[in-house]
């Protein structure tokens, strides 16, 4: 594992949330295709080595993760092509009974991590992005669209982010950085443990990632997420009653 700033003169990556699940594919899917990879994540225990991957230990939701990244950046004195704020928690969270002395807190650090972190550090990282050919990519889920009522905080931060994907894509275009919206599936990984079946595994959700930022889609919705986007604009009451239950 390195902490050393990563090398000057390689395409660069930005990767948050990137010690497990699509954050891991991510990183190493980057880093085989020669990118110079800064993965930022709580913890990187077991995580594989790899000669093109800095890995940066932080929990993001401390008001000095921010600061650290953009210094690693800087140490490297050249501009970024990519940030994928792909780092998120789902807290299953019924608001009429969980009324714990903790429960502030876990909200507080879902909304934090989940909407907070990805617009601070969107807005810090766009002066030093590529321009043109900088491309911010923001991870949200089929819940943005419609919620689960399980997870009423995880489904708002979500909606959120959507929201600001849209909005910052008009901001961004004179600049030449494109800003794009991933919408996973049910994916395998950590979060969806117990959960369904047919799951899309988190290489082939970055896989999906990378080669539509390379086509160059505005909307990255793979396997099951193109269909219920669209089901959702046809019949959004049937999609809302499939995803509050799930």
């Amino acid at each position: 594992m390195s902490e050393k700033p990563i090398s000057k003169g390689k395409r660069s990556v930005v990767i948050t949330g990137a010690s497990r699940g699509i954050g891991r594919a991510l990183a190493h899917l980057h880093a085989a295709h020669g990118f110079d990879v800064l993965a930022v994540a709580r913890n990187f225990k077991d995580f594989p080595h790899h000669p093109n991957i800095t890995c940066l230990p932080l929990d993001l939701t401390w008001s000095d993760a921010i600061p650290k990244i953009i210094g690693c950046l800087n140490a490297t004195a050249r501009p970024f092509e990519r940030l994928i704020n792909n780092a998120g928690i789902q807290v299953e969270l019924d608001l009429t009974r969980d009324v714990g002395d903790e429960t502030p807190a876990l909200i507080d650090r879902e909304i934090a991590l989940n909407l907070t972190l990805p617009i601070h550090l969107s807005h810090a990282m766009v002066p030093l992005m590529a321009r043109p050919g900088g491309t911010i990519v923001n991870v949200t889920s089929l819940t943005s669209r419609q919620p689960k009522s399980s997870a009423p905080v995880y489904s708002a931060t979500k909606a959120g982010l959507a929201s600001f994907t849209s909005a910052l894509r008009h901001q961004l275009a004179p600049l030449g950085i494109r800003v794009v919206e991933a919408v996973p599936p049910l994916v395998d990984t950590d979060m969806t443990l117990g959960r369904g079946s047919g799951k899309l595994s988190a290489e082939a959700m970055a896989q999906a990632i990378y080669d539509g930022i390379a086509a160059q889609r505005r909307i990255i919705a793979p396997g099951l997420s193109r269909p219920v986007l669209l089901l959702n604009r046809l019949l959004p009451e049937l999609v809302a009653k499939i995803l509050a239950k799930s």
